[in-house]
């Protein structure tokens, strides 16, 4: 840092609510907030604010000129007045400070595109559970579950599983083969923050999610400490499961290590009302699963840049239950999965300029195994990605972004005909302005290259205009065309693949309107509601063709439309903590077809209708929340003559903090499906009833 002049004079005592906001911590009891100094650094254009407290404590903001120099602006004003604020004590001892460094820098103008986001706080009361679990609970997103143990896929927005990806820190991680991801397989212990992007807004991170794509994160913390979780559990129907997480290093070396295990037997009781007349209280078997899974991060942090390598293993034995429609209790149907996911990835920042690059390797085994219909499935897949990407801020109030990505897929599968491999590229800039202090733009144009086939180019465009001059209310519009190329089991799974198949593609757009308000010192309110309407072209879809199997063809045009709103509610009264967040969602999905004129049909295991509440009480150590979710009848048949009902749950989460020094105790206690309720997500598999888990958080930081 090049010469630092001071600027402001060091005083005596500021109000501990300065300490708060810029802290973000509540000020220490009896530690008054001392001097505070402003510093101009006259080579680098670097403001400095410090602030100076009682505990033995820094705080120091710094902000470059060309990022925000409102922060400059503001820490000198803020400094200003605390100098003249007090004057009645004075410093008799020397300080011994530590030091808390907070950087900021505005990097242009951006269209905020994440409309949900789960951070780290609320995943912590997830931890013995997976991705599908945190999910459902957390937002109003249909997951196709075949219960505890089975596969869970997502639908978003009324699309298939194959129309939303699932990345990770960027990277698709959907299978090359049917196009979708398990999410039962990926226990949420090994993720730090997830962001869900719908629609369009979704085609920063990729192309063909026409629902949008779900990004899971594993974020670094540059802190100087060792730190240890260790969480065993175990619940209802032989459940048990354990996890653990250490992390160690300081502000430039960081190496985490994650570790999951899972059995259960999984043999609850359920409802059987289709062998008879009268419903039969029967035990499900041949449900027995085990999963464990292994996730290595390596960190390193220099002056301007960040390097990364990470390493997921993640295996799993599921013995799959027979439908209930069916005589046979044991069909003897078995699935293993096996994964192995590894990355490298640098990013770097010089002058205007920052640059990101990722290499991913994906190995996929999956073996299927029936005994009643002689099937012995065996597939294995190897996905190789290199992602580079590069954002300039030269010019002013404008960010340019230019991105590249190759993804070759191999597959060798007892399925294929042959072993097969494809290879699609693609290239993506996009262009973010703001225009004036209100309205951001950007505009997003990518070619995409399978095969060395040039398809038509892709695009989004977005608007984002703040009706308050805060951002408090701001209205955001978005339009976009999307492309995804046939996976590899819809062109080459014998039998029924069709190497003839056209690309899918979109056309969507949608309006929201979000809100963020203060209400009063202690309470705040935040929501947003969206309209999108997305058409669907040349869908591909399995269907019964003319022999005796399915095959897979472009059967025509699907439209889906709807509404999502979210509403949250805080009041925070200093040990008293209250949350409350309303969701809902309607969705009306339906293939269009130009030759019939009678009203279109709801599609197959497509809820029209979604709500999801969540009520959260924290008093000192104590934490509860109430979850109730409730999604509506989903059609089973194309013509919507048959259908599932809809299902009402509640489900209760308590915890108990016990803090000893700089480490704690966690201790949680969950009831699912509190009222016994008898459903099923997908016909005649059915769900458990009631079920309870307990489980101790060891936390031991050092």
């Amino acid at each position: 840092m090049g010469r630092l002049r001071k600027t402001g004079i060091s005083q005596k005592t500021c109000h501990t609510d300065l300490y708060s906001k810029l802290s973000g911590r509540k000020a220490p009891d009896q530690s008054p907030l001392i001097p505070s100094v402003f510093f101009l650094d006259t080579k680098m254009r670097c403001s400095v604010f410090i602030l100076l407290t009682g505990n033995d404590q820094i705080i120091m903001i710094q902000s470059n000129d060309r990022g925000n120099k409102l922060l400059k602006y503001t820490a000198l004003s803020i400094s200003l007045f605390v100098s003249s604020y007090s004057f009645s004590q004075t410093i008799n001892d020397t300080i011994h400070i530590k030091e808390v460094t907070i950087n900021g820098q505005q990097t242009g103008s951006e269209v905020k595109v994440i409309n949900n986001e789960i951070n780290s706080t609320v995943l912590g009361r997830y931890r013995q559970k997976n991705l599908a679990d945190v999910i459902s609970e957390n937002s109003v997103i249909f997951i196709k579950n075949y219960g505890l143990g089975g596969s869970a896929t997502i639908s978003l927005r009324g699309t298939g599983a194959s129309h939303t990806i699932l990345t990770w820190n960027d990277i698709n991680i959907n299978s090359p083969m049917p196009g979708q991801a398990d999410l039962s397989l990926i226990p949420s212990c090994f993720v730090d923050n997830i962001k869900i992007l719908y629609g369009g807004s979704s085609m920063i991170n990729g192309s063909g999610g026409f629902g949008g794509i779900v990004n899971i994160e594993t974020i670094p913390e540059w802190k100087k400490e060792t730190s240890l979780i260790l969480n065993p559990s175990a619940g209802s129907y032989g459940r048990y499961n354990g996890s653990l997480q250490v992390r160690s290093g300081d502000a430039s070396f960081q190496i985490v290590t994650k570790v999951y295990l899972e059995s259960s037997e999984n043999n609850f009781r359920y409802l059987n009302n289709e062998i008879s007349a009268q419903p039969v209280l029967e035990e499900r078997r041949n449900s027995q699963f085990t999963q464990q899974g292994y996730l290595q991060e390596f960190y390193l942090k220099k002056e301007n840049s960040i390097s990364s390598a990470r390493v997921w293993y993640q295996s799993s034995r599921r013995n799959l239950p027979s439908p209930i429609i069916l005589s046979h209790a044991n069909t003897g149907e078995k699935q293993f999965d096996e994964s192995l996911r590894t990355m490298l990835s640098y990013k770097t920042i010089k002058g205007d300029f920052k640059f990101s690059s990722t290499g991913a390797l994906t190995i996929t085994r999956l073996n299927y195994f029936n005994r009643i219909a002689s099937i012995d499935s065996r597939n294995f897949s190897q996905k190789f990605i290199i992602k580079a990407g590069m954002e300039s801020t030269t010019w002013k109030n404008t960010v340019l972004k230019l991105t590249l990505n190759n993804e070759l897929s191999a597959i060798k599968s007892n399925n294929y005909d042959k072993s097969t491999s494809r290879n699609v590229f693609n290239i993506t800039s996009s262009l973010e302005n703001s225009i004036g202090k209100r309205l951001n733009s950007i505009l997003l144009i990518r070619e995409i290259i399978n095969n060395k086939k040039l398809l038509i180019p892709d695009f989004n465009t977005g608007l984002e205009f703040k009706i308050s001059e805060g951002g408090a209310h701001v209205i955001k519009a978005g339009f976009s065309r999307n492309s995804k190329v046939p996976d590899l089991n819809d062109l080459y799974w014998i039998p029924g693949g069709n190497p003839e198949l056209k690309n899918e593609y979109s056309i969507a757009g949608e309006i929201t309107y979000t809100m963020n308000s203060k209400l009063s010192p202690s309470l705040s309110l935040e929501g947003n509601i969206s309209l999108f309407r997305n058409s669907i072209r040349d869908m591909i879809q399995w269907h019964p063709g003319e022999f005796s199997y399915w095959s897979a063809q472009n059967i025509g045009n699907a439209r889906t439309m709807g509404t999502e709103t979210n509403l949250g509610l805080t009041l925070d009264q200093d040990d008293f903590i209250t949350k409350i967040n309303l969701r809902y969602s309607f969705t009306s999905a339906s293939q269009v077809n130009e030759t019939v004129s009678s009203k279109a049909k709801q599609l197959i295991y497509i809820p029209e209708n979604q709500f999801n509440a969540t009520f959260l009480f924290l008093y000192k150590k104590l934490e509860v929340s109430w979850i109730a979710d409730y999604t509506s009848r989903r059609f089973t048949t194309t013509d919507n003559s048959q259908f599932l009902p809809g299902y009402f749950l509640n489900s209760l989460k308590a915890g108990y903090k016990i803090n000893v020094k700089d480490s704690s105790v966690n201790l949680n206690f969950d009831i699912n499906n509190i009222f016994n309720a008898d459903y099923q997500v997908i016909a005649w598999y059915p769900m458990p009833r009631r079920y309870y888990s307990i489980g101790i958080i060891f936390n031991l930081t050092k």
